[in-house]
């Protein structure tokens, strides 16, 4: 914390903030600072050492979390909001679990951080148009920290901003005006309970294993620290059946936080799905990433069959893709209390920047040699081995490289680097529509990769789809200025922030878009 600061201030975010698994950073530092005047003057402390040792009352506690919780975060909602997650629900993830369920005939689903209740009410509505549920036991939860907003929530009393994402059908249908405001109708606002719940404080006759079948968590881990992240991510998973289903903000991903889920792609939505059991057994094992060295002696001389500027840096960009997951060698793929294994991935580190030195040089028989001189154990890194598929695609061995990154892919699904070098092979190979559907998962999986932006965009104007080219070259217009030299070097392909810019404006200037 800054000096300044009214004294004590560590200790409120490290004794309470935490509790509630906010991250505090120079953005809202102040924020947390007025809060803390505000929360001493109303319990009349005099100190901070003071409000804290009231919180050795339970009764205190739970009330000083409850108004902290509702401070720091933005309670404003609406019905059926991010409509492509909730026409994946309906077409994909619900006519899903009915399916697996049909022995037991019911459904568990969840709406956390649910604040005044639209979401949860949403679900409720979307599931009223399933006939075949009607003699089921379904149930619906919605929580949330903060049991004001949940009296907000049962009384089911909303106004037309609150319904401003649904269609005039619905609101007839699920609604009756009352005054300036929309009373829910009462079956749907039967269907749901709603409960005061802190989401990182573990209740076992709760969180039960194998519970629910859908999780509606969205726009909740925004202001959680990464630490929290993963204490929610794991109840979440824990209490996820298997097959089950999560959706999370359009902003949130499981990227570096956990592999226990499949990421899918529907209707616009991205949303993850739980691994089954055999599944998440194969991921503990140990993993059979190699690929047979003779791929290196399938090359050939670099494609030349598309020549111009436009194809120059898509060739060259290929050689950016493996280094986009750089920032991902997290402990979930190495152990970092066991000693044996930090100095293993050392040393694979140490190998590994010896083959991208030789990568950025444009060195690429040299590097091809370097990473089949790597230890068994670095050989197959994922890391290496997307090292190794840049490298292949960039002498033209298009198959090669797309083989690596299925089997990278099939392993973790959440590598942006991976899913971008797989657009630029399947597109080399007339799969255009794949191609751009791995280019959305990079952009999902890291929305500041300007590269799989500009990949899309030129493939849309390829395709002739103009608003989709116009949006995505302008959007990597901007991460490309935003960019900061060193990264733009590493990032680049041997082309400069001025190059690239160029080949975004004049792209645009082709679909009408330019300035």
């Amino acid at each position: 914390m800054k000096d300044g600061r009214i004294p004590g201030l560590e200790r409120f975010v490290d004794a309470v903030v935490s509790r509630l698994g906010f991250r505090v950073h120079e953005n809202n530092e102040g924020e947390v600072e007025r809060l803390l005047r505000q929360r001493l003057q109303h319990t009349g402390c005099g100190s901070v050492e003071a409000y804290l040792e009231r919180f050795r009352d339970a009764a205190f506690a739970a009330s000083e979390l409850r108004e902290i919780g509702l401070e720091l975060t933005v309670a404003e909602t609406y019905f059926f909001r991010h409509p492509d997650q909730f026409r994946a629900f309906v077409e994909v993830a619900l006519p899903d679990r009915i399916r697996a369920r049909q022995a037991t005939r019911r459904l568990n689903v969840l709406s956390a951080g649910c604040a005044t209740g639209e979401e949860p009410y949403s679900l409720a509505a979307a599931m009223a148009d399933f006939p075949e549920l009607r003699n089921w036991d379904v149930r619906i939860w919605g929580i949330d920290v903060n049991a004001r907003l949940l009296d907000q929530a049962r009384a089911a009393s909303y106004s037309a901003w609150a319904l401003r994402s649904g269609s005039t059908e619905q609101r007839s249908r699920f609604f009756r005006p009352d005054g300036d405001r929309y009373v829910l109708d009462a079956s749907l606002a039967q269907a749901v309970r709603f409960e005061a719940r802190n989401l990182l404080e573990d209740d076992p006759q709760f969180w039960q294993p194998d519970f629910f079948d859908v999780i509606f968590c969205r726009n909740v881990m925004i202001y959680f620290s990464s630490v929290a992240v993963r204490s929610l991510v794991e109840r979440l998973a824990r209490s996820l059946v298997s097959g089950g289903y999560l959706f999370l903000g359009p902003s949130e991903t499981l990227r570096g936080v956990s592999q226990e889920f499949h990421l899918r792609h529907t209707q616009d939505a991205f949303y993850y799905q739980r691994r089954l059991p055999h599944e998440l057994a194969e991921l503990a094992g140990p993993a059979e990433l190699a690929v047979p060295r003779s791929a290196n002696a399938a090359l050939t001389p670099p494609d030349r069959g598309n020549p111009g500027w436009v194809s120059a840096i898509a060739a060259s960009s290929t050689r950016i893709a493996a280094l986009a997951d750089r920032s991902r060698r997290q402990s979930e793929h190495r152990d970092p209390a066991s000693p044996e294994r930090a100095q293993a991935a050392v040393g694979i580190e140490l190998d590994l920047d010896e083959v991208r030195d030789l990568v950025r040089e444009e060195r690429f028989e040299d590097a091809l040699l370097a990473i089949g001189a790597l230890p068994g154990q670095a050989a197959t890194d994922p890391d290496a081995l997307l090292l190794q598929a840049v490298v292949l695609a960039n002498r033209g061995n298009v198959a090669g490289a797309e083989e690596i990154c299925q089997r990278l892919v099939a392993r973790d699904e959440l590598r942006p680097g991976a899913h971008y070098l797989l657009a630029f092979c399947q597109e080399r190979r007339g799969d255009v529509l794949s191609a751009a559907e791995h280019d959305q998962t990079a952009i999902y999986l890291d929305p500041a990769f300007a590269m799989p932006r500009l990949h899309l965009g030129l493939l849309a104007l390829r395709m002739g789809d103009l608003p989709t080219a116009r949006r995505e070259l302008r959007e990597a217009l901007s991460l490309l200025a935003r960019e900061d030299a060193s990264r733009m070097l590493l990032f680049g392909g041997g082309f400069d922030r001025g190059a690239l810019v160029r080949l975004c404006e004049t792209q645009l200037e082709r679909c009408g878009g330019g300035q």
